[in-house]
Protein backbone atom coordinates (compact mmCIF):
# COMPACT_ATOMS: atom_id res chain seq x y z
CA UNK A 1 0.00 0.00 0.00
CA UNK A 2 1.32 3.52 -1.03
CA UNK A 3 1.64 5.85 1.72
CA UNK A 4 -0.77 8.75 1.57
CA UNK A 5 1.04 12.19 0.56
CA UNK A 6 -0.04 15.31 2.44
CA UNK A 7 -2.04 16.59 -0.58
CA UNK A 8 -3.91 13.67 -0.05
CA UNK A 9 -4.41 14.30 3.68
CA UNK A 10 -5.49 17.68 3.34
CA UNK A 11 -7.92 17.26 0.47
CA UNK A 12 -9.84 14.75 2.96
CA UNK A 13 -10.00 17.17 5.60
CA UNK A 14 -10.94 19.69 3.73
CA UNK A 15 -13.82 17.33 2.20
CA UNK A 16 -15.40 16.39 5.77
CA UNK A 17 -14.99 19.99 7.42
CA UNK A 18 -17.16 20.77 4.55
CA UNK A 19 -19.73 17.79 4.76
CA UNK A 20 -19.89 18.67 8.54
CA UNK A 21 -20.39 22.08 7.43
CA UNK A 22 -23.42 21.14 5.19
CA UNK A 23 -24.97 18.64 7.92
CA UNK A 24 -24.60 21.63 10.22
CA UNK A 25 -26.36 24.27 8.33
CA UNK A 26 -29.24 21.82 7.43
CA UNK A 27 -30.01 20.92 11.27
CA UNK A 28 -29.94 24.87 11.89
CA UNK A 29 -32.49 25.51 9.53
CA UNK A 30 -34.76 22.73 10.56
CA UNK A 31 -34.61 23.66 13.80
CA UNK A 32 -35.13 27.16 12.87
CA UNK A 33 -37.89 26.97 10.75
CA UNK A 34 -40.14 24.46 13.04
CA UNK A 35 -42.72 26.50 13.86
CA UNK A 36 -44.95 25.22 16.73
CA UNK A 37 -48.59 26.83 16.54
CA UNK A 38 -51.92 26.19 17.76
CA UNK A 39 -55.89 27.56 16.54
CA UNK A 40 -57.15 31.05 18.14
CA UNK A 41 -60.96 30.41 18.39
CA UNK A 42 -64.24 32.14 19.65
CA UNK A 43 -64.74 32.71 22.82
CA UNK A 44 -67.13 33.87 25.74
CA UNK A 45 -66.34 35.07 29.07
CA UNK A 46 -68.59 35.40 31.74
CA UNK A 47 -67.03 38.57 34.72
CA UNK A 48 -68.33 38.68 38.09
CA UNK A 49 -68.13 38.12 41.40
CA UNK A 50 -69.30 35.15 43.51
CA UNK A 51 -71.63 35.60 46.35
CA UNK A 52 -73.36 33.17 48.67
CA UNK A 53 -77.25 33.78 50.03
CA UNK A 54 -80.64 32.77 50.38
CA UNK A 55 -83.62 31.69 48.82
CA UNK A 56 -86.69 33.51 49.85
CA UNK A 57 -89.67 32.45 49.05
CA UNK A 58 -93.70 32.46 49.90
CA UNK A 59 -94.01 28.73 51.70
CA UNK A 60 -96.80 26.88 53.27
CA UNK A 61 -95.35 23.98 55.33
CA UNK A 62 -97.51 20.56 54.70
CA UNK A 63 -97.54 18.78 57.82
CA UNK A 64 -99.39 15.45 58.55
CA UNK A 65 -101.55 15.01 61.57
CA UNK A 66 -99.56 12.00 62.47
CA UNK A 67 -95.82 10.36 61.76
CA UNK A 68 -95.95 7.39 58.90
CA UNK A 69 -94.14 6.89 55.88
CA UNK A 70 -94.66 9.55 53.17
CA UNK A 71 -95.57 9.26 49.18
CA UNK A 72 -95.12 11.94 47.21
CA UNK A 73 -98.42 11.82 44.36
CA UNK A 74 -97.62 15.13 43.07
CA UNK A 75 -94.21 15.38 41.40
CA UNK A 76 -91.75 17.68 42.30
CA UNK A 77 -92.05 21.03 40.63
CA UNK A 78 -95.97 20.23 39.72
CA UNK A 79 -98.73 23.30 40.51
CA UNK A 80 -101.36 21.57 43.33
CA UNK A 81 -104.50 23.47 43.79
CA UNK A 82 -106.28 23.76 46.78
CA UNK A 83 -108.11 20.46 48.03
CA UNK A 84 -105.69 18.65 45.30
CA UNK A 85 -104.59 15.21 47.54
CA UNK A 86 -100.04 16.27 47.05
CA UNK A 87 -99.03 13.03 49.38
CA UNK A 88 -100.22 9.34 51.14
CA UNK A 89 -99.14 8.47 54.68
CA UNK A 90 -98.96 5.70 55.25
CA UNK A 91 -98.98 3.48 58.65
CA UNK A 92 -97.97 0.62 57.37
CA UNK A 93 -94.32 0.18 55.67
CA UNK A 94 -95.08 -2.60 53.55
CA UNK A 95 -97.20 0.15 52.31
CA UNK A 96 -94.64 1.50 50.13
CA UNK A 97 -94.18 -1.84 48.57
CA UNK A 98 -97.67 -1.83 47.50
CA UNK A 99 -97.42 1.19 46.17
CA UNK A 100 -94.58 0.34 44.30
CA UNK A 101 -96.71 -2.53 42.63
CA UNK A 102 -99.44 -0.07 41.52
CA UNK A 103 -97.02 1.67 40.04
CA UNK A 104 -95.57 -0.52 37.97
CA UNK A 105 -98.59 -2.32 37.18
CA UNK A 106 -100.13 1.38 35.89
CA UNK A 107 -97.32 1.74 33.54
CA UNK A 108 -97.61 -2.19 32.22
CA UNK A 109 -101.46 -1.50 31.79
CA UNK A 110 -101.22 1.95 29.69
CA UNK A 111 -97.90 0.38 28.00
CA UNK A 112 -99.71 -2.97 26.71
CA UNK A 113 -102.97 -0.58 25.86
CA UNK A 114 -100.81 2.13 23.97
CA UNK A 115 -99.95 -1.62 21.82
CA UNK A 116 -102.43 -2.64 21.72
CA UNK A 117 -104.34 0.55 20.31
CA UNK A 118 -101.44 1.16 17.91
CA UNK A 119 -102.57 -2.56 15.51
CA UNK A 120 -100.65 -5.77 16.77
CA UNK A 121 -100.90 -7.71 13.41
CA UNK A 122 -100.39 -4.57 11.66
CA UNK A 123 -96.63 -4.95 11.53
CA UNK A 124 -94.09 -7.77 10.43
CA UNK A 125 -91.51 -9.64 12.17
CA UNK A 126 -88.64 -7.58 10.34
CA UNK A 127 -90.47 -4.39 10.90
CA UNK A 128 -91.03 -4.72 14.38
CA UNK A 129 -87.10 -6.09 15.47
CA UNK A 130 -86.20 -2.91 13.43
CA UNK A 131 -88.33 -0.41 15.43
CA UNK A 132 -87.30 -1.84 18.43
CA UNK A 133 -83.58 -0.99 17.58
CA UNK A 134 -85.10 2.12 15.85
CA UNK A 135 -86.13 3.15 19.47
CA UNK A 136 -83.44 2.05 21.29
CA UNK A 137 -81.47 4.57 19.40
CA UNK A 138 -83.78 7.42 19.46
CA UNK A 139 -83.53 6.96 23.53
CA UNK A 140 -79.81 6.43 23.84
CA UNK A 141 -79.28 9.60 21.45
CA UNK A 142 -81.94 11.49 24.12
CA UNK A 143 -79.85 10.74 26.96
CA UNK A 144 -76.68 11.45 25.28
CA UNK A 145 -78.01 14.96 24.43
CA UNK A 146 -79.31 15.80 27.62
CA UNK A 147 -82.87 15.88 26.31
CA UNK A 148 -85.05 15.41 28.31
CA UNK A 149 -88.17 16.54 27.19
CA UNK A 150 -89.28 13.57 24.78
CA UNK A 151 -87.87 10.87 27.34
CA UNK A 152 -90.99 9.78 28.65
CA UNK A 153 -92.57 9.82 25.53
CA UNK A 154 -89.36 7.89 23.68
CA UNK A 155 -89.53 4.81 26.36
CA UNK A 156 -93.03 4.04 26.27
CA UNK A 157 -92.94 3.94 22.52
CA UNK A 158 -89.88 1.81 23.18
CA UNK A 159 -91.47 -0.66 25.91
CA UNK A 160 -94.46 -0.45 23.55
CA UNK A 161 -92.29 -2.30 20.77
CA UNK A 162 -90.89 -4.91 22.95
CA UNK A 163 -94.50 -5.89 24.43
CA UNK A 164 -95.62 -6.11 20.68
CA UNK A 165 -92.90 -8.27 19.89
CA UNK A 166 -93.22 -10.61 22.86
CA UNK A 167 -97.07 -11.11 22.55
CA UNK A 168 -97.47 -10.33 18.61
CA UNK A 169 -94.69 -12.34 17.11
CA UNK A 170 -95.97 -14.47 14.67
CA UNK A 171 -98.75 -15.20 16.77
CA UNK A 172 -102.81 -14.89 15.40
CA UNK A 173 -104.15 -14.49 18.17
CA UNK A 174 -101.78 -11.74 20.07
CA UNK A 175 -104.27 -9.16 20.48
CA UNK A 176 -106.91 -11.01 22.32
CA UNK A 177 -104.23 -12.72 24.55
CA UNK A 178 -103.11 -8.85 25.45
CA UNK A 179 -106.42 -8.09 26.23
CA UNK A 180 -106.82 -10.75 28.28
CA UNK A 181 -103.57 -9.86 29.90
CA UNK A 182 -104.64 -6.29 29.95
CA UNK A 183 -107.99 -7.25 32.38
CA UNK A 184 -106.27 -9.24 34.57
CA UNK A 185 -103.77 -6.49 35.62
CA UNK A 186 -106.54 -4.27 35.84
CA UNK A 187 -108.23 -7.12 38.64
CA UNK A 188 -105.10 -7.30 40.45
CA UNK A 189 -104.30 -3.31 39.93
CA UNK A 190 -107.70 -3.07 42.11
CA UNK A 191 -106.97 -5.95 44.85
CA UNK A 192 -103.92 -3.32 45.20
CA UNK A 193 -105.63 -0.65 45.90
CA UNK A 194 -108.26 -1.71 48.08
CA UNK A 195 -105.60 -2.84 50.18
CA UNK A 196 -103.79 0.13 50.47
CA UNK A 197 -106.88 2.38 50.73
CA UNK A 198 -107.07 0.95 54.14
CA UNK A 199 -103.78 1.90 55.76
CA UNK A 200 -103.27 5.06 53.51
CA UNK A 201 -104.12 8.50 54.85
CA UNK A 202 -104.08 11.32 52.07
CA UNK A 203 -102.82 14.90 52.78
CA UNK A 204 -104.89 17.49 50.71
CA UNK A 205 -103.23 20.95 49.62
CA UNK A 206 -104.36 23.91 51.67
CA UNK A 207 -103.94 25.96 49.38
CA UNK A 208 -102.70 26.49 45.76
CA UNK A 209 -99.59 26.88 44.69
CA UNK A 210 -95.97 24.40 43.62
CA UNK A 211 -95.57 21.69 45.45
CA UNK A 212 -91.87 20.87 46.31
CA UNK A 213 -91.09 17.94 49.01
CA UNK A 214 -88.23 19.64 50.21
CA UNK A 215 -89.47 21.14 53.19
CA UNK A 216 -86.13 22.61 55.53
CA UNK A 217 -87.95 24.55 58.37
CA UNK A 218 -86.66 27.64 56.79
CA UNK A 219 -90.23 28.49 55.32
CA UNK A 220 -90.93 30.84 58.46
CA UNK A 221 -87.47 32.51 58.33
CA UNK A 222 -86.80 32.50 55.21
CA UNK A 223 -89.85 34.55 53.94
CA UNK A 224 -90.59 37.62 52.06
CA UNK A 225 -91.32 40.23 54.88
CA UNK A 226 -88.40 39.94 55.99
CA UNK A 227 -86.61 41.87 52.67
CA UNK A 228 -87.20 45.11 53.47
CA UNK A 229 -85.68 45.22 56.54
CA UNK A 230 -82.67 42.87 55.79
CA UNK A 231 -79.44 44.30 56.12
CA UNK A 232 -75.92 42.86 55.21
CA UNK A 233 -74.87 42.01 58.74
CA UNK A 234 -78.54 40.76 59.36
CA UNK A 235 -78.04 38.58 55.75
CA UNK A 236 -74.41 37.37 57.73
CA UNK A 237 -76.21 36.43 61.17
CA UNK A 238 -78.83 34.55 58.92
CA UNK A 239 -76.69 32.77 57.05
CA UNK A 240 -75.33 31.15 60.29
CA UNK A 241 -78.57 29.71 61.52
CA UNK A 242 -79.69 26.32 61.56
CA UNK A 243 -82.79 24.75 60.95
CA UNK A 244 -84.72 21.78 60.25
CA UNK A 245 -87.62 20.44 59.19
CA UNK A 246 -90.46 19.26 61.29
CA UNK A 247 -90.84 15.43 62.11
CA UNK A 248 -94.29 15.89 60.64
CA UNK A 249 -93.24 17.71 57.96
CA UNK A 250 -94.39 16.14 54.23
CA UNK A 251 -93.66 19.01 51.92
CA UNK A 252 -94.19 22.83 51.08
CA UNK A 253 -96.73 25.04 48.87
CA UNK A 254 -94.77 27.33 47.01
CA UNK A 255 -97.18 29.88 47.30
CA UNK A 256 -96.30 33.31 45.07
CA UNK A 257 -94.95 33.50 41.73
CA UNK A 258 -92.09 35.53 42.94
CA UNK A 259 -88.95 34.45 44.72
CA UNK A 260 -85.81 36.06 45.87
CA UNK A 261 -82.45 35.82 46.39
CA UNK A 262 -80.24 37.67 49.29
CA UNK A 263 -76.79 37.53 48.28
CA UNK A 264 -74.12 38.50 50.42
CA UNK A 265 -70.33 40.05 48.37
CA UNK A 266 -67.40 40.93 50.16
CA UNK A 267 -66.38 44.81 49.09
CA UNK A 268 -68.48 47.10 48.51
CA UNK A 269 -66.95 48.30 45.16
CA UNK A 270 -68.86 45.62 43.50
CA UNK A 271 -70.30 47.38 40.32
CA UNK A 272 -73.90 46.58 40.74
CA UNK A 273 -76.80 48.71 39.95
CA UNK A 274 -80.22 48.41 41.15
CA UNK A 275 -82.58 48.13 38.44
CA UNK A 276 -80.35 46.43 35.87
CA UNK A 277 -81.08 42.65 35.35
CA UNK A 278 -78.05 40.02 35.79
CA UNK A 279 -77.35 36.68 35.33
CA UNK A 280 -76.74 34.33 38.39
CA UNK A 281 -74.72 30.68 38.00
CA UNK A 282 -75.92 28.42 40.04
CA UNK A 283 -73.30 25.40 40.20
CA UNK A 284 -74.26 23.32 43.23
CA UNK A 285 -77.99 21.56 43.71
CA UNK A 286 -79.08 22.99 40.78
CA UNK A 287 -76.84 23.65 37.12
CA UNK A 288 -77.56 26.57 35.38
CA UNK A 289 -77.76 30.70 34.77
CA UNK A 290 -80.98 32.18 35.82
CA UNK A 291 -81.31 35.79 34.75
CA UNK A 292 -82.75 37.83 37.71
CA UNK A 293 -83.22 41.91 38.52
CA UNK A 294 -81.22 43.49 41.34
CA UNK A 295 -84.00 45.02 43.65
CA UNK A 296 -82.04 46.77 46.00
CA UNK A 297 -78.61 46.88 47.41
CA UNK A 298 -76.92 47.97 50.77
CA UNK A 299 -73.78 48.48 51.79
CA UNK A 300 -72.67 48.30 55.59
CA UNK A 301 -68.74 47.65 57.03
CA UNK A 302 -66.77 46.09 53.77
CA UNK A 303 -69.92 43.76 52.55
CA UNK A 304 -73.00 44.55 49.90
CA UNK A 305 -76.47 43.01 50.31
CA UNK A 306 -78.26 42.54 46.91
CA UNK A 307 -81.50 41.25 46.84
CA UNK A 308 -82.61 39.71 43.24
CA UNK A 309 -85.25 38.35 42.47
CA UNK A 310 -87.35 36.45 39.67
CA UNK A 311 -90.63 35.38 38.35
CA UNK A 312 -88.89 31.95 36.50
CA UNK A 313 -87.65 28.83 37.55
CA UNK A 314 -89.85 28.46 40.16
CA UNK A 315 -89.97 24.64 39.89
CA UNK A 316 -86.17 24.56 39.00
CA UNK A 317 -85.01 26.15 42.23
CA UNK A 318 -88.19 25.30 44.91
CA UNK A 319 -85.67 22.75 46.85
CA UNK A 320 -82.87 25.21 47.25
CA UNK A 321 -82.44 27.68 50.37
CA UNK A 322 -78.77 28.48 50.95
CA UNK A 323 -76.14 28.71 48.10
CA UNK A 324 -73.01 30.17 46.33
CA UNK A 325 -73.72 31.44 43.02
CA UNK A 326 -71.62 33.64 40.71
CA UNK A 327 -73.25 36.96 40.00
CA UNK A 328 -72.54 38.23 36.36
CA UNK A 329 -71.72 41.63 35.57
CA UNK A 330 -70.39 41.49 32.38
CA UNK A 331 -70.31 38.91 29.33
CA UNK A 332 -66.94 39.18 27.33
CA UNK A 333 -67.17 37.32 23.42
CA UNK A 334 -62.94 37.73 21.83
CA UNK A 335 -60.82 35.09 20.71
CA UNK A 336 -59.21 33.34 22.64
CA UNK A 337 -55.18 32.66 22.50
CA UNK A 338 -52.22 31.05 24.31
CA UNK A 339 -50.28 33.43 26.49
CA UNK A 340 -46.79 32.33 24.32
CA UNK A 341 -47.89 33.39 21.43
CA UNK A 342 -48.74 37.01 22.48
CA UNK A 343 -45.86 39.52 21.69
CA UNK A 344 -45.62 43.04 23.70
CA UNK A 345 -43.86 46.24 21.76
CA UNK A 346 -43.14 49.55 23.58
CA UNK A 347 -43.42 52.03 21.27
CA UNK A 348 -43.62 55.94 21.17
CA UNK A 349 -46.59 57.66 20.87
CA UNK A 350 -47.17 61.13 19.96
CA UNK A 351 -49.80 63.32 21.74
CA UNK A 352 -52.15 66.07 20.41
CA UNK A 353 -50.27 68.81 21.81
CA UNK A 354 -46.76 67.51 20.47
CA UNK A 355 -45.62 65.48 23.20
CA UNK A 356 -44.92 61.94 22.98
CA UNK A 357 -45.75 58.92 25.55
CA UNK A 358 -44.51 54.89 25.52
CA UNK A 359 -47.52 53.07 24.75
CA UNK A 360 -47.54 49.13 24.63
CA UNK A 361 -48.32 47.26 21.30
CA UNK A 362 -49.52 43.77 21.43
CA UNK A 363 -49.86 41.63 18.16
CA UNK A 364 -49.48 37.84 17.54
CA UNK A 365 -47.67 36.17 14.21
CA UNK A 366 -50.20 33.82 12.19
CA UNK A 367 -49.34 31.11 9.59
CA UNK A 368 -50.92 32.52 6.26
CA UNK A 369 -49.93 30.08 3.55
CA UNK A 370 -46.43 29.39 4.30
CA UNK A 371 -45.40 32.82 5.87
CA UNK A 372 -46.06 34.85 8.92
CA UNK A 373 -48.23 37.55 8.96
CA UNK A 374 -47.86 40.38 12.16
CA UNK A 375 -51.61 40.94 13.48
CA UNK A 376 -51.96 43.73 15.95
CA UNK A 377 -54.97 42.95 19.08
CA UNK A 378 -56.27 44.28 21.26
CA UNK A 379 -56.38 42.47 25.07
CA UNK A 380 -59.71 42.25 26.87
CA UNK A 381 -58.54 39.89 29.34
CA UNK A 382 -56.20 38.30 30.99
CA UNK A 383 -55.70 34.86 32.58
CA UNK A 384 -53.12 32.87 33.82
CA UNK A 385 -53.60 30.07 30.52
CA UNK A 386 -54.79 32.64 28.26
CA UNK A 387 -55.66 35.82 26.89
CA UNK A 388 -58.91 37.04 25.35
CA UNK A 389 -58.36 39.56 22.51
CA UNK A 390 -59.83 41.25 19.47
CA UNK A 391 -58.09 42.45 16.34
CA UNK A 392 -57.12 46.27 17.24
CA UNK A 393 -58.56 47.23 13.67
CA UNK A 394 -62.11 45.07 13.06
CA UNK A 395 -62.51 46.42 9.68
CA UNK A 396 -58.91 45.76 8.55
CA UNK A 397 -58.44 43.08 5.70
CA UNK A 398 -55.04 42.10 7.91
CA UNK A 399 -56.53 41.05 11.26
CA UNK A 400 -56.71 38.06 13.48
CA UNK A 401 -59.84 36.31 13.22
CA UNK A 402 -61.11 33.07 14.66
CA UNK A 403 -59.70 30.20 13.49
CA UNK A 404 -56.43 31.53 12.52
CA UNK A 405 -52.86 29.51 13.10
CA UNK A 406 -51.26 31.74 15.62
CA UNK A 407 -47.26 30.98 16.15
CA UNK A 408 -45.97 30.16 19.64
CA UNK A 409 -42.63 30.48 19.53
CA UNK A 410 -40.94 33.53 18.84
CA UNK A 411 -37.62 33.06 18.09
CA UNK A 412 -36.44 34.27 14.81
CA UNK A 413 -39.93 35.14 13.23
CA UNK A 414 -40.81 38.59 11.72
CA UNK A 415 -44.08 39.92 9.21
CA UNK A 416 -43.38 38.06 5.89
CA UNK A 417 -41.00 35.77 6.55
CA UNK A 418 -41.12 31.93 5.41
CA UNK A 419 -42.20 29.51 8.13
CA UNK A 420 -42.62 26.18 5.51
Amino acid sequence: MKESTLATKFMIAILCLGVAAYLAVYLFRGWDEGVATTRAYAYSLDVGCEAVGILIRAETPLDASSLGYVDQIVAEGAKAAAGDPVALLYSDPSALTTRQSIRTLEAEIEQMEYALSSGTQATGAAQLDAQVISSIAALRSLAARGDLTALEDSALHLRSMVFKRDYAYGDDGAAGQMSQLIADKRARLAELNSSLSQVATTVYAPVSGVFSAGADGWESAASPAILDELTAGGLAALLQEQHSAAPSAVGKLVTGSTWWFAALLEGENTGLQAGRRYTLGFSGDYYGQIEMTLERIALEDGQTLAIFSCRSHLADTAMLRIQTVDVITQTMEGIRIPRKSLRVETVREEQEDGSSREVNRYYVFTVVRSQAWEQEVEVLYTDPAYYLVLPADPSAAKRLRAGDEVILNSSGIYDGKVVR
